[in-house]
């Protein structure tokens, strides 16, 4: 969550298909990073325990002190519940179109080829998908998810037999859980 780079902001989910993981959380991770930079403009009332902290760790330090003084005027504000938090709502309204801006797009070549050959998708996200597509779609999107969960299964097995200090693949601990739930902040 931290943001002590300047990030590149995509304006399409087509632009992050080539990186890898999951395209739907590399782009809300990063569209709930660059929110964050910009709090102090935005009128925030309610946030959860994960944003109050993801903002408290942002760089632009004075804009996020003015949210916070603002909610220390207020203090009833702050929840436990992420349904009441504001850049919770903002992060859901963003995955929304993403998804239908991605549906929207899949009689595109890149989306097709995408689809066919490189495509990874969390589980959130490809059960958000799924419902948004025609059966042939949601059966390829199927597929993925269960490549994706052998590959990552076999990576965990090599893992859980090496010896400690000869371990690597530490990266496929991460890649999991980001499979599993979506990248951590995001609500599934």
């Amino acid at each position: 969550m931290r943001t002590h780079k300047q990030l590149v902001t995509h304006e399409s989910i087509l632009q992050v298909l080539p990186e890898p993981g999951c395209p739907f959380c590399r782009f809300l991770k990063e569209f709930q990073t660059v929110h964050l930079q910009y709090q102090g403009e935005k009128e925030i009332r309610h946030l959860c325990n994960f944003h109050a902290w993801g903002l408290a760790a942002v760089q632009d330090a004075p804009s996020a002190a003015q949210v916070f003084l603002k909610l220390l005027e207020e203090p009833a504000t702050v929840s436990n519940e992420d349904s009441g938090c504001d850049i919770c709502r903002e992060v859901l309204a963003e995955e929304e179109r993403r998804i239908r801006e991605f549906v929207s797009c899949l009689a595109r070549e890149d989306v097709s080829h995408w689809l066919r050959t490189e495509a990874v998708l969390c589980i959130p996200h490809g059960i958000k998908l799924r419902r948004k597509v025609p059966i042939v779609l949601a059966t390829r999107i199927d597929a993925m998810i269960e490549s994706y969960r052998r590959r990552l299964a076999q990576e965990l097995l090599q893992l859980s037999k090496e010896p400690e200090v000869d371990r690597v693949g530490w990266g496929s601990l991460g890649r999991t859980a980001e499979f599993l739930v979506a990248q951590r902040g995001l609500r599934g």
